[in-house]
Parts: structure tokens; C-alpha cells; sequence
């Protein structure tokens, strides 16, 4: 009797480096401590990596940041599955939330 061995191929997931990692999370940190994020999570594919900002732990993600990468790491920002922004730089993806918030004064 011949036993079969299945070979499964390890497929590389893409993932946030150190620097990637370090500038999201200097962003997440201010908005946390101002009160307007509340939780995060991450998630890691074989074709794309995503980050996602949520106003509670309960809702579905308010913006997500992703990384598809081919030859070069291309960037995007999203939310409510609306491209917002899409380049090859973090820190142009990134610029979005260093904005000031505008609020209306009565």
C-alpha cells in the first residue's frame, strides 16, 4: 500500500514592514488619543495586505489602508468601499489624516 503525501505550496503573504507599521501607527496613536479611532485590526493575504481603522469594535471599518503588492508596493486608502487615495508612498496615503478636522461652531 502507497501512501500519498499532499505538498501544499506556502504562498508568501504579503505584509507591513517595520517602517510601514511604525508610520501607521504614529497616525493611530494621535487619533486614538483624541478620541476619534477606537480599534484596529489587520489582516494578511497572499495578494494584498490590509489595515483597518474602526470607530468602535463593533462596526465595520471606517478607513482601511492597503498594500498590493507586485514588482513595487502600490498603496490605497479606502472608506466605505470608496477609493480615496491610491499611491506607490505611505506617507502620501498618509497625509490624509494629518488634515485638520473641521467642525461647525454654533
Amino acid at each position: 500500500m502507497r501512501i500519498l503525501k499532499l505538498k501544499t505550496k506556502k504562498r508568501k503573504l504579503i505584509r507591513f514592514d517595520k517602517l510601514e507599521i511604525n508610520k501607521i501607527m504614529e497616525i493611530y496613536s494621535i487619533k486614538i488619543s483624541s478620541g476619534e479611532w477606537k480599534d484596529y485590526s489587520i489582516c494578511f493575504r497572499s495578494n494584498y495586505a490590509l489595515f483597518c481603522i474602526h470607530k468602535s469594535a463593533f462596526t465595520e471599518p471606517t478607513f482601511e489602508i492597503m498594500k498590493i503588492k507586485n514588482k513595487n508596493p502600490m498603496f490605497s486608502l479606502w472608506s466605505n468601499s470608496k477609493l480615496i487615495r491610491k499611491s506607490e508612498s505611505l506617507s502620501k496615503i498618509l497625509i490624509y489624516f494629518k488634515k485638520p478636522n473641521l467642525t461647525l461652531i454654533n
